[in-house]
């Protein structure tokens, strides 16, 4: 497989690291949000308030998460880094599928559900059993991913168990 030139490489870093950037600035957004819901007083508010978590998480979170990830499939493919050579980019990429899966396949759909909720039933949508627990999920999810995340970029960082092969060879 041909490889990626220095300064191809650089180019991709570069928009790898602003993808993943964008990705964890708008997970750190969408778990601060909350905070200001409780001072919510109107149904326009209300339903204002899941139309800007929703935008958040479809038009800036979901771009930048599959961004990432097709910079990261790039990275593997055509450079030396690989997929399963190190064991902090097993990692990574573990940490990636997940969270893209469960925002895919759960959290963005029951986000949107929440919007079509807060759309129809204004502040009555807080006395909807579904909504207040998609609200509670949607803090802890949007608190996980950003550890998670985090936890992704120390270990973009530090690189532990740099060469899995190496390793398996000379264990000490």
């Amino acid at each position: 497989m041909k490889q990626l030139s220095r300064s191809q490489q650089k180019l991709l870093k570069t928009v790898h690291l602003i993808s993943a950037a964008l990705w964890m600035t708008g997970i750190v957004i969408m778990s601060l949000l909350p905070v200001i819901s409780k001072d919510i007083a109107t149904g326009d508010a209300l339903y204002m308030y899941d139309r800007i978590y929703h935008f958040i998480d479809m038009k800036v979170v979901t771009p930048a998460a599959v961004f990432t990830l097709a910079t990261g499939l790039v990275y593997s493919i055509f450079t030396g880094w690989g997929f399963f050579r190190h064991g902090w980019l097993i990692y990574k990429w573990a940490i990636t599928l997940l969270l893209i899966c469960a925002g895919t396949f759960y959290l963005g759909p029951m986000v949107t559900k929440m919007l079509h909720i807060s759309d129809a039933e204004r502040m009555a949508a807080l006395e909807n059993s579904y909504y207040r627990q998609g609200l509670t999920i949607g803090l802890w999810a949007a608190v996980a991913n950003a550890v998670l995340l985090i936890s992704a970029v120390v270990v973009s960082v530090y690189k532990p168990l740099k060469n899995i092969r190496k390793q398996r060879r000379n264990p000490s």
